[in-house]
């Protein structure tokens, strides 16, 4: 970081919003090891951790503190320059040349142990590209000046991810079903991990609907939160998502039906392992008809002991 810049980094620093009462307190953990090799980032790890304290704690939902009961490690994915088209200025303008860019992605992970001695852990990622101007000038603080915003850039974006999942983790069940229909996935998203994590089933009709969500990652997430919850009634829409997937996707669609069990998953499971033509979807019904079987002889197995199936 250049010398403006830190004496920016700590005049926002002085002049920070109080954390809310409640705030998240965390430590921090930046390596050292984890720079080797990034000669793009100037800056060690202890500078790093300044700039991660200070957006963090900008957002008024973490107050950062050495051995805080709950860690965020910040990890550099990705420091390259890559060639990309400039921005368009105006919406019909045509792509222009390919320019250098400097490209970097952040991973932020925070772990607590649970109350059982499970680890609770969350992971939000940031990318970022700025224009170098490698091609306008040879001045190498240029560069460095783009891989700086860069980092900012996705290291912000990464922050506004974690908090967005802390915040989704303290709403209520009518906040999280609302969420459902927001126009931005990444709200949807979260709402879909937290409600699946309190195997909520008042979500189960709206998920449902989210199978067939315009995103294809928070459709299929929704999947995994009907699979989490054990509701029966996902069964056949789960069916008609195979129908409109492409066959190297309908392999963990399956395999949910398969979790699910029921009359209607086993006659489909067994109707496909034997009479699709694709060889690979024919062979991963087969491994989640096996699986449905082998489940429903242990369910009544405990039946038989006198025991409750899970």
């Amino acid at each position: 970081m250049s010398r403006a810049s830190l004496l920016l980094a700590l005049s926002a620093l002085a002049c920070k919003p109080a954390a809310r009462p409640g705030a998240l307190r965390v430590s921090l953990v930046v390596s050292e090891a984890g720079l080797a090799g990034k000669p793009e980032i100037g800056e060690t790890a202890a500078q790093l951790r300044g700039e991660l304290q200070q957006v963090l704690e900008g957002t008024g939902r973490f107050s950062v503190r050495e051995g805080g009961p709950v860690q965020v490690r910040m990890e550099i994915d990705r420091v390259q320059r890559v060639l990309a088209p400039a921005p368009m200025v105006l919406p019909a303008q045509p792509p222009g040349p390919d320019r250098e860019m400097a490209d970097v992605a952040i991973t932020l992970e925070m772990t607590s142990m649970g109350a059982q001695g499970d680890v609770d852990r969350l992971v939000a990622e940031g990318e970022a590209r700025r224009p170098t101007g490698a091609d306008d000038s040879l001045d190498p603080a240029a560069r460095h000046a783009a891989f700086d915003a860069a980092l900012d850039a996705a290291l912000h974006e990464a922050v506004i991810a974690l908090r967005d999942q802390v915040d989704a983790r303290r709403k209520t069940e009518k906040e999280l079903l609302a969420d459902l229909a927001s126009p931005e996935a990444r709200v949807r998203d979260y709402a879909i991990r937290v409600l699946a994590d309190r195997r909520s089933p008042a979500a189960v009709p709206q998920l449902i609907t989210r199978l067939q969500d315009e995103n294809p990652e928070v459709a299929r997430r929704a999947a995994g939160a009907l699979i989490a919850i054990g509701d029966r009634r996902a069964v056949v829409p789960l069916i008609e998502m195979t129908r409109k997937r492409r066959s190297e996707d309908v392999g963990p669609i399956l395999y949910a039906i398969g979790s699910l069990g029921g009359s209607e998953a086993e006659a489909f499971l067994f109707t496909l392992e034997s009479g699709s033509p694709d060889e690979e979807i024919r062979r991963a019904a087969r491994g989640a008809y096996q699986d449905l079987l082998r489940k429903k002889q242990e369910d009544a197995a405990r039946v038989s002991d006198g025991r409750k199936a899970p």
